[in-house]
């Protein structure tokens, strides 16, 4: 598995094994019994209560079972097309038709799969996929999955582009992944020929995943199944047309997602045949309005259930996950920009004193305000900030207050929400106050700065005849060990010992108290006072 940037590891392959690993094969997922309803045409009409029935059936299962019942009834019905077209006829009969059937239902879902196995390289987001080989069966169903699971993968993969730069990336021979902040589409145009029969998907995926200023965003959902004898005019094509509207709320959180979908259906022998065409749209997730608005031929009543069923079914699924994806792009702060200022400070601050926090997020699509609220948390250090987890209306102030000694750090964090998207920031605030110089010394006079109490430093040291350099550990900001060397007039000089620091800031004072050793002349125990002043108050 390859990796560059960050990785973004939503696998289409590992999805499809987890919902599918039943369905198999086509045979497999045929066997499995239907979920049962009542009819959803009844005299040539849509009964929208038995199709809201079907509806919410399907929602309270599980996604498997969900998953294997949108295969079985593709299968069937496109199965039935075949047949109903002069297809299966003109492939010599039902068992060489069902042996076709197979081979480019595992054809079209290979080419998915290649498409998942290809990570997205639109730098700096990479899209990765394992593996994994299932079996998701024929034509109409494959393209919805590459609809539904495609969207988080090419938001994902988007999220992380620079303001006002474009990326593209082919994933294979006929798919392409492109986009923006604003915008990005998914594409794949597949034909497969074997077994006399030609078989061509293709899928496109739109999704403008930052709403406006009124919490407002769409996408929009392509998909074109063909099957038709090779060379011939006998076959069958399908597809669905999608668009989702959908509406962010003041807190940056998925409110509803309404659709409208229209699904066509038409065989023909020789060019000539019958067709089914239908049209709905719903308000969440119920139903609004579905409708049978033509049809030809010689489409039976199944036939007529089936494609009333499944186009409300997979729109239903795709305006579930087109909107998840959206609401997880806008969420991730691809949207929205927050670069909070502090004065004074940030750095540097005195003790004790206090810095004015401003926080006024700016849409990274079209530059303006975004309203909304912004939080501010201390997430680390001290001392504190006010408001502090309190919603305050953007554009936002908050107070930091710093902690009352030099040398200590704080973190306040920044959410701002609104019906254009989430961003967050952080500010890291600290006391430091500059270097601290050494001076004095009784037998050993010291010099030399200290930046910071808490981390190793050294300091060097002067004597009659004699210098000495005195490397300190720190064990705290007040106190450690420390080792020294020193030569000079022919002899050498080492040892240890512990110190402590006392006083308050600006001016210290370090004593420390060590035995060394001279290599001429003996042991012995000594005691220095050196003060520590900060540099710039004396």
């Amino acid at each position: 598995m390859s990796h560059l940037g960050l990785v973004r590891s939503i696998s289409l392959v590992t999805l499809a094994a987890l919902v599918l690993s039943a369905c198999g094969s086509q045979s497999n997922s045929n066997d499995r019994p239907p979920a049962k309803h009542g009819p959803v045409v009844v005299d040539g009409a849509v009964d929208l209560g038995s199709l809201q029935q079907v509806l919410d059936t399907e929602r309270a299962r599980p996604q498997e079972p969900q998953e294997i019942e949108l295969a079985r009834l593709d299968n069937v019905l496109e199965r039935a097309l075949w047949t109903e077209s002069g297809l299966e006829s003109a492939l010599g009969g039902a068992a060489a038709a069902d042996a076709a059937f197979a081979a480019h239902g595992r054809a079209i879902t290979s080419k998915a799969r290649a498409i998942g196995a290809k990570p997205i390289t639109i730098v700096p987001a990479v899209y990765v996929a394992d593996s994994s080989n299932p079996s998701i069966g024929e034509g109409m169903f494959g393209g919805i999955l590459l609809a539904t699971l495609g969207s988080e993968g090419v938001v994902s993969a988007t999220n992380d582009l620079k303001d006002g730069v474009r990326g593209s990336q082919e994933l294979s021979k006929g798919a392409m992944v492109s986009g923006s902040l604003e915008h990005v589409d998914l594409q794949m145009d597949a034909t497969h020929e074997s077994d006399g029969v030609t078989t061509k998907l293709v899928v496109k995926v739109g999704i403008s995943p930052c709403p406006d200023a009124s919490g407002k965003f769409e996408a929009e959902a392509q998909i074109d199944i063909s099957a038709t004898k090779t060379g011939g005019r006998t076959g069958q094509r399908g597809t669905l047309d999608v668009k989702v509207t959908g509406q962010a709320n003041d807190d940056a959180m998925l409110e509803s997602a309404d659709a409208d979908y229209r699904m066509q259906w038409a065989d023909f022998a020789n060019s000539k045949g019958s067709f089914v065409d239908v049209s709905g749209s719903f308000g969440d997730t119920k139903v609004r309005s579905a409708t049978l608005n033509r049809s030809g031929g010689k489409p039976d009543g199944d036939l007529y259930q089936s494609a009333v069923t499944l186009s409300a079914l997979y729109t239903l699924l795709i305006k579930v996950k087109v909107a998840e994806a959206a609401e997880k792009g806008w969420q991730s702060g691809r949207c929205v920009a927050l670069k909070p200022t502090a004065s004074p400070g940030p750095k540097g601050m005195k003790p004790g004193a206090t810095s004015t926090i401003n926080a006024a997020p700016r849409s990274r699509i079209d530059g303006g305000p975004v309203g909304g609220t912004v939080k501010a948390t201390l997430t680390a250090g001290g001392a504190s900030v006010k408001p502090d987890g309190s919603k305050v209306k953007a554009d936002a102030t908050f107070t930091y207050a710093a902690p009352d000694a030099p040398d200590k750090t704080g973190t306040v964090s920044l959410e701002a929400r609104s019906r254009r998207g989430v961003a967050k920031a952080s500010i890291d605030f600290d006391t430091k106050q500059g270097a601290y110089v050494a001076s004095g010394g009784t037998q050993v006079k010291v010099s030399g700065t200290v930046t910071d109490l808490a981390a190793p430093f050294t300091l060097q040291g002067q004597g009659t005849g004699f210098t000495v350099v005195y490397s300190y550990t720190p064990t705290s900001g007040t106190g450690g060990t420390y080792t020294y060397a020193g030569s000079g007039s022919g002899v050498k000089m080492n040892g240890s010992g512990t110190y402590q620091i006392t006083g308050s800031d600006p001016v210290l004072t370090l004593k420390q108290t060590g035995h060394g050793c001279v290599d001429v002349g003996g042991c012995s125990t000594t005691t220095n006072v050196i003060t520590l002043t900060r540099a710039g108050t004396a």
